[in-house]
């Protein structure tokens, strides 16, 4: 019966991951996929299979958002896209923040929402375009997507987070050439409190938040994720 069941539920899967790679879904149109989360969880690697899965070849992270702007901006002008999002709060000045603020909090919220106008133009053309579309990267922050956006287009959200502290530090052992370990050693505190920062806000915004201790587990959840949003947008178009 248990066989009998999982069958079912395989078939019924498929069927919709084939309304995801051969129709066109009418409303809302376009679909944005949107996986954040620290350094090192994971997430790049996860969107990537997800589009491969899902047939969708545009995949764009925000680190490349915040590249453009640091070539059109400098580090006078807009100092904190010159930092990596765990060493941002270098670039707070704090003697003009209040005690209580985190600098580290604070400066990774600013670099966000510098990042933020170029998310929203890439996200905009998609939806204009119905082009299906994979973003991922530490800058897209719970709940940041512009409301008349999520109307538009199927917007799935989740936070990939890696909980043991361990294994989440040996992801960074094997990086190396421009993007060595030691430099995201050093500074692990801060990438584990971004997390802490990522996951809460993931919590309060009600999205989905996916523990990545391996990857055949995650990228399944990722999956139903997505397979989930197609039922239920096919619901509301059959009403």
């Amino acid at each position: 019966m248990k066989d009998g069941l999982w069958l079912a539920d395989a078939a019924f899967r498929y069927g919709d991951l084939w309304v995801i790679r051969e129709t066109e879904l009418h409303v809302p149109p376009g679909r944005t996929l949107i996986v954040t989360g620290d350094n090192g969880v994971g997430k790049s690697t996860l969107a990537t299979m997800l589009a491969a899965r899902l047939g969708i070849t545009r995949v764009i992270a925000t680190d490349v958002i915040r590249q453009v702007l640091r070539a059109f901006f400098s580090r006078e002008f807009m100092p904190v896209v010159h930092y990596s999002a765990f060493e941002a709060g270098k670039a707070v000045d704090r003697l003009f923040v209040d005690p209580r603020e985190d600098p580290d909090i604070l400066g990774f919220s600013r670099q966000a929402r510098s990042v933020a106008t170029g998310v929203d133009a890439i996200v905009e053309r998609a939806c204009l375009e119905r082009t299906p579309m994979v973003l991922e990267g530490i800058h897209l922050v719970p709940g940041a997507l512009r409301s008349e956006q999520r109307d538009r287009c199927i917007a799935v959200e989740a936070v990939i987070s890696v909980s043991d502290e361990e294994l989440h530090r040996s992801h960074f052992s094997m990086r190396g050439g421009h993007r060595p370990a030691e430099r995201y050693l050093d500074r692990f505190s801060q990438i584990r409190k971004l997390q802490d920062h990522l996951v809460a806000q993931a919590r309060e915004q009600g999205v989905a938040v996916i523990e990545n201790d391996s990857v055949d587990r995650a990228l399944p959840r990722l999956m139903d994720l997505v397979l989930d949003s197609v039922s239920r947008v096919s619901e509301s178009d059959a009403r």
